[in-house]
C-alpha cells in the first residue's frame, strides 16, 4: 500500500512537472541551445525603417565612442503558441550587425540569445549578469526549469574592457496581480553598472505595467538604482544612464502620465543627471558628460516594438 501511495505521488508531480513544461514551452517557444549564430541578415531594415547611413557610425572615423541604447524585445522564440512575436535567427542577425558598428552598446530584453549576440559582434567584451535572486523570475517552479528567467535581459558590449562589473536584481517588482504586467513575473529584472576607464556606465530596464502596483515598483526601482549609484559613483564622476524605465509621462493622468513623471523627474535630480534623449520610455541620460548627435533611429515594428537610440561622446578635449 505505501509503494503504492509513493508511485502515485511521483506520477502526480510527473504529470504536472510535463503540464508545466508544455506550458511554458508554449508561452516562450522552443529553446535554442546552438552556441553561435550562422544564419545572415537578408532583411532590407534601413529602408523599411527609413535609416540613411550617415545616421549609422563609420566605422573608419575616429571622431568619438558610438553610442547605442535598445530594448531588442528578445524574450520570446519561434515556436509559441501564445505569440508569433519571437524573433527569428535571420532578425537577430540583423539586430547584430547594427550593434557591430557601435563602440558600447546597451540593449535591454535580450533574454534569450545574449551569448550568441555577443559571439556575433565580436566586441572585446559582453557581460549578461545571471540572477539567483530577485524579481519574478525566481519563483518556484519557473526558476527550476527556466534559466533565462533569472536574467534581467541586460547585455553590455564595448570595444574597451571595464574595471568593475556590478549586477544588483530589483528587489521591488509588481508581481502576476499587475494591469497588463508584460511579463513582469516571468522575468527578473534589475540594474548593471560598469566602470570604464573615462566613465560609469548604468544600463537598466523597470516593470512594465501600468497599474498602480506598476507604478509603485518604478519609484521603488528608481530608489534603489539611486542608491547604488550614490553608494559606488563619486558624485562627480562622470555618468551614462540607458534604460527602458517604461516610465510614460505624457500618458493621462489617470493613466498614470503624472506619476511617471514625478518618478522621472525625482530621478534625474537625485542623481544630478540630464535627460539627453527620450523617445517613449527609452531613455539616455548623463551627468558631467559631453555628448554630440543625439539620434532616435526608427527600428519599431522592423526589430522590435522599440526604437533605438544612440549618441556620440566626443574625444577628451
Amino acid at each position: 500500500m505505501y509503494n503504492l501511495t509513493f508511485c502515485v505521488r511521483r506520477l502526480g508531480v510527473f504529470l504536472l512537472s510535463t503540464v508545466f513544461l508544455v506550458l511554458l514551452n508554449g508561452c516562450v517557444g522552443s529553446f535554442e541551445t546552438k552556441p553561435a549564430l550562422t544564419s545572415k541578415c537578408q532583411t532590407d531594415w534601413e529602408q523599411q525603417a527609413g535609416i540613411s547611413a550617415s545616421e549609422l557610425p563609420d566605422s573608419r572615423s575616429s571622431n568619438g565612442l558610438h553610442v547605442l541604447v535598445w530594448n531588442i524585445h528578445d524574450r520570446l522564440l519561434p515556436g509559441s503558441i501564445f505569440s508569433n512575436k519571437g524573433h527569428s535567427e535571420e532578425e537577430i542577425v540583423c539586430i547584430g550587425d547594427l550593434a557591430s558598428q557601435y563602440d558600447l552598446v546597451l540593449f535591454q530584453e535580450a533574454f534569450v540569445r545574449p551569448s550568441q549576440i555577443a559571439g556575433y559582434t565580436k566586441h572585446a567584451w559582453a557581460e549578461h549578469p545571471l540572477f539567483t535572486e530577485g524579481g519574478g523570475g525566481d519563483w518556484w517552479p519557473l526558476r527550476t526549469v527556466c534559466e533565462i528567467c533569472l536574467s534581467p535581459g541586460l547585455l553590455m558590449l564595448a570595444q574597451e574592457r571595464p574595471g568593475w562589473v556590478y549586477a544588483e536584481p530589483f528587489r521591488a517588482f509588481a508581481g502576476r496581480n499587475t494591469k497588463l504586467d508584460k511579463a513582469d513575473e516571468s522575468f527578473s529584472k534589475g540594474f548593471q553598472l560598469v566602470r570604464f576607464q573615462d566613465f560609469w556606465v548604468l544600463n537598466s530596464h523597470m516593470d512594465a505595467g501600468r497599474g498602480q502596483a506598476s507604478r509603485d515598483a518604478r519609484a521603488l526601482q528608481a530608489w534603489q538604482i539611486t542608491a547604488a549609484l550614490k553608494w559606488y559613483v563619486p558624485s562627480t564622476a562622470p555618468l551614462l544612464i540607458g534604460l527602458d524605465s517604461n516610465l510614460k509621462p505624457k500618458r493621462k493622468k489617470q493613466d498614470g502620465g503624472e506619476q511617471d513623471e514625478q518618478i522621472l523627474q525625482k530621478f534625474l535630480k537625485d542623481n544630478d543627471l540630464t535627460l539627453a534623449l527620450q523617445d517613449g520610455p527609452d531613455i539616455i541620460a548623463v551627468r558631467n558628460l559631453q555628448i554630440e548627435n543625439p539620434q532616435t533611429l526608427e527600428l519599431k515594428d522592423v526589430l522590435s516594438d522599440h526604437n533605438a537610440l544612440s549618441i556620440v561622446i566626443p574625444p577628451p578635449s
